[in-house]
């Protein structure tokens, strides 16, 4: 009788706990989907006042605040909208309770406008996302003190020290609160321009699908381990 190696063993388990892994895995983002979808059907406008209020949000969570735009724009280069090459507009807003954040207002094609919105008071619905994520970044992102600027990524701590640097100085004494996501404008709002926002693009069943994959498998490196067991001991 021959003796099964024991690093055969080890290397087995091993990926075995990683296939199970991988299932899991895919068992909890199908989760975070379906909690997405349930949250995009309810379509409840959550209204945060303070900072707190705003950690407990989380992306696709639908946001109505009220405030006033600043003339203070972001231009994201290089983004594509049916098959054209544009840029998304990201404008800074403050709420009533002296909240800063960004706002993504839509895609344009044209660069050459007058993007200032400030004015009367206006009140916003929107989706909360997480900060844009560069997808290639080559080199550091210089920004300069002016109204309108073209990025191709947006550096989170840069963009924070630029908004309190050009708009924190009228809050003398206060805090000035800056946060860490931006809001997608709702497409029925006004002054925005072109919106179609994607929804996260694997759906809930295609991940189950993933998982039964990966326990399938999990399933059959068992039965491959015990075929080779026996096969072993027997001879």
């Amino acid at each position: 009788m021959k003796k099964f190696p024991w690093f055969f063993s080890l290397l087995w388990l091993c990926i075995l706990l990683i296939m199970l892994w991988a299932g899991f895995w895919q068992l909890g983002r199908a989760e975070e989907k379906s909690a997405i979808n349930v949250k995009m059907a309810e379509a409840i406008f959550k209204q945060p006042v303070n900072t707190d209020d705003w950690e407990q949000l989380s992306a696709f969570d639908s946001v109505a605040v009220t405030g006033h735009y600043a003339n203070t724009h972001f231009l994201l280069d290089n983004q594509i909208m049916d098959g054209q090459v544009g840029h998304f507009v990201y404008s800074a807003f403050k709420t009533t309770r002296g909240i800063w954040l960004l706002i993504n207002r839509g895609w344009v094609a044209d660069d050459q406008q007058d993007f200032n919105a400030t004015g009367a008071q206006v009140a916003l619905r929107g989706l909360v996302a997480d900060w844009p994520r560069p997808g290639v970044q080559l080199g550091e992102q210089v920004l300069e003190n002016q109204s309108i600027q073209h990025v191709t990524y947006l550096p989170q701590a840069q963009v924070h020290g630029l908004l309190k640097q050009r708009l924190c100085s009228v809050d003398v004494g206060r805090e000035c609160a800056i946060l860490p996501v931006v809001l997608k404008l709702d497409p029925a709002m006004e002054q925005g321009y072109h919106r179609k926002w994607q929804l996260p693009r694997m759906t809930a069943d295609k991940h189950q699908a993933y998982a039964v994959q990966w326990f399938t498998m999990s399933l059959v490196l068992c039965l491959i381990y015990v075929v080779f067991l026996r096969k072993i001991y027997s001879s």
